[in-house]
């Protein structure tokens, strides 16, 4: 039998890391995530819990992992060629693209409305450092705001809960969203948030 390569070994980590991470994700979401223990995420995932320990350190450390997967997911989505700015036509692209995107992984979306409105986990969230992901996007969506808006904290905020609000709606009940409603919220968030840059 020929010995695996490096690169098939990298590639059986990261099916193992995806795998944990599914897993995860179901059970948090389904049990809520005090009641999930890390046995019952490696019984599932058919792993030891020796061996999940080998990719995260501990159950919060694997929430953040999510939460930060979840995070990096959305700025590809504004920021495609990571050059550190948003431009109008992304941020018209992320409108465009987003509610397929939560509608792909609604459980991934489930997960993370249920746990930014528990106090006790979204400070598991933020201790130690936050993430690194999530402090350079909103520094770069800060900066779109503020290169349009006379009041870029307000109009930030509004689109924000706007998109928040219409997406949490969307990913419990997305029955009650035909595809025409859909399309006029996309419309509007346009309307409202597309400018170019101020001169």
């Amino acid at each position: 039998m020929t010995p695996r390569t490096s690169k098939q070994f990298e590639e059986i980590r990261s099916d193992k890391r995806k795998l944990i991470i599914d897993t995860a994700v179901r059970l948090f979401a389904d049990k809520g995530f005090h009641e999930t223990s890390i046995s019952l995420i490696a019984k599932e995932a058919g792993m030891s819990k020796g061996l999940m320990y080998n990719y995260f350190e501990s159950k919060e450390a694997l929430l953040r992992a999510i939460m930060d997967e979840l995070t990096v997911t959305v700025m590809d989505l504004m920021n495609p060629d990571h050059d550190d700015e948003i431009t109008s036509q992304e941020m018209e692209d992320f409108f465009n693209l987003m509610l397929d995107l939560i509608k792909q992984n609604n459980e991934h979306w489930k997960l993370y409305y249920q746990l930014s409105l528990q106090k006790d986990v979204f400070e598991i969230l933020q201790s130690e450092t936050y993430s690194e992901h999530i402090l350079r996007s909103q520094g770069l969506i800060y900066k779109y705001f503020a290169e349009r808006f006379e009041n870029p904290e307000i109009e930030m905020m509004m689109f924000s809960s706007l998109f928040k609000g219409f997406s949490m709606q969307y990913v419990y009940a997305p029955e009650l969203f035909p595809e025409k409603l859909v399309l006029d919220f996309k419309q509007r968030m346009k309307e409202l948030f597309i400018k170019e840059k101020k001169n």
